[in-house]
């Protein structure tokens, strides 16, 4: 695994707090295990779509202001899902400004999406709809 990298001290960018979140998949992972094109069926990509459209509602600090379980998990400078995000992230300010998250799709259910924030955008890197990817 790679050296710790630092990360911000807040969970969200505060200079975009108060936008709404507005989902992206152009960073999305091209291996076909952790992308839209493997393993997503119809029924979980709507499960999917709904949760974002759902998302799309709050804002940043809504959305950090969620439990674990209803919202964003914040990875850990140290941790494997940490350096997966961060070797997918194809964003310049990555090299000082690093805000990267896992969501629970599911509530209960281990289907989850990972990424990272840039201004108001979350950047999915990977989907992981059946809990392969460093479940903890």
């Amino acid at each position: 695994m790679q050296e710790a990298l630092n990360t911000p001290a807040t969970k969200v960018d505060l200079r975009h707090s108060d936008k709404n979140v507005v989902f992206r998949i152009t960073d999305c992972c091209t291996d076909k295990r952790y992308s839209f094109y493997n393993g997503l069926t119809r029924e979980s990509s709507d499960r999917l779509l709904a949760k974002l459209k759902h998302f799309e509602k709050y804002t940043w600090r809504q959305m950090a202001g969620l439990t674990r379980d209803q919202g964003l998990t914040v990875e850990k400078d140290t941790s494997e899902s940490y350096a997966m995000i961060h070797e997918q992230n194809n964003c310049p300010s990555k090299i000082t400004e690093r805000y990267y998250f896992h969501i629970r799709v599911e509530k209960a259910g281990k289907f989850r999406i990972f990424g990272y924030q840039e201004q108001y955008y979350f950047y999915i890197t990977h989907i992981d709809y059946s809990g392969k990817i460093h479940h903890t």
